[in-house]
């Protein structure tokens, strides 16, 4: 394995007997929660733990050899050693870590206390992105998709390719998530940016209508675009997460 890059390992901040697992996204790391988890922590007192999802924070080559089944793993192992350590957990994510959290959630309903989506995507693919899993004629590499920011001079630690083959991984994760959702009865707080050019803001709405729980928020995010934990409204986003999680756990 290539060298974890400075600022893409995970941590784990020792807190409460509340823990918070906290997911980052495709391409990404924890660079891009560590803000969040840190907030979490200091401001609510929670345990927070991030990991690295597998072929994650290294380099494209690193992840071009796994797939949802690595990603998933990575999330499921943090998961039960939170549970195991007598914590009562709640779950969030970004992006693909919001997948993650609401999988988890749907599998393993005795380990998920709670579980926050940001910016998470559940099935509204585009046709762009439609086309290029498909056809047989699509590059090895794409440029990457990330730092979708709104704030000034702020950068994501992601890469700069991503490999077609994950993006296919990553369809397949999306697409069986959104069928596990009416299995989903922990209660859920859905986040969702108004402007978002990586996941299309309807995903909020399909997770909304789709899971089972009888309690679902929706909070929408106004001045941030996709990666909002490192925008202008990450200060919103740890508020929110906090009482949430706090008033279940």
């Amino acid at each position: 394995m290539t060298e974890i890059m400075a600022g893409a390992a995970p941590f784990l901040l020792d807190g409460d007997e509340r823990a918070v697992l906290l997911l980052h996204g495709f391409t990404g790391s924890t660079q891009s929660i560590r803000y969040v988890g840190e907030a979490l922590h200091k401001r609510f007192g929670f345990t927070v733990s991030a990991p690295r999802l597998a072929g994650h924070g290294t380099c494209p080559d690193d992840m071009a050899e796994t797939g949802y089944r690595d990603w998933l793993g990575s999330a499921e192992a943090a998961l039960r050693e939170l549970a195991d350590s007598g914590r009562r957990v709640c779950v969030a994510g970004l992006s693909m870590g919001g997948t993650l959290s609401l999988n988890l959630a749907a599998r393993c309903p005795h380990q998920v206390a709670a579980v926050a989506s940001i910016n998470g995507a559940a099935g509204i693919f585009g046709e762009t992105l439609s086309d290029l899993v498909l056809t047989g004629e699509a590059p090895t590499r794409i440029p990457g998709i990330g730092s979708d920011i709104k704030a000034e001079g702020v950068t994501e630690l992601a890469y700069q390719e991503v490999p077609v083959d994950c993006l296919r991984e990553l369809y397949v994760l999306i697409a069986a998530t959104r069928d596990l959702l009416p299995r989903i009865a922990a209660p859920v707080l859905v986040m969702q940016s108004r402007d978002d050019h990586v996941v299309h803001p309807d995903n909020a709405m399909v997770i909304v209508n789709a899971v089972g729980a009888d309690e679902v928020r929706l909070q929408r995010i106004n001045d941030s675009y996709h990666v909002a934990t490192l925008d202008n409204d990450k200060d919103l986003i740890v508020d929110c997460l906090g009482a949430f999680f706090d008033a279940r756990s």
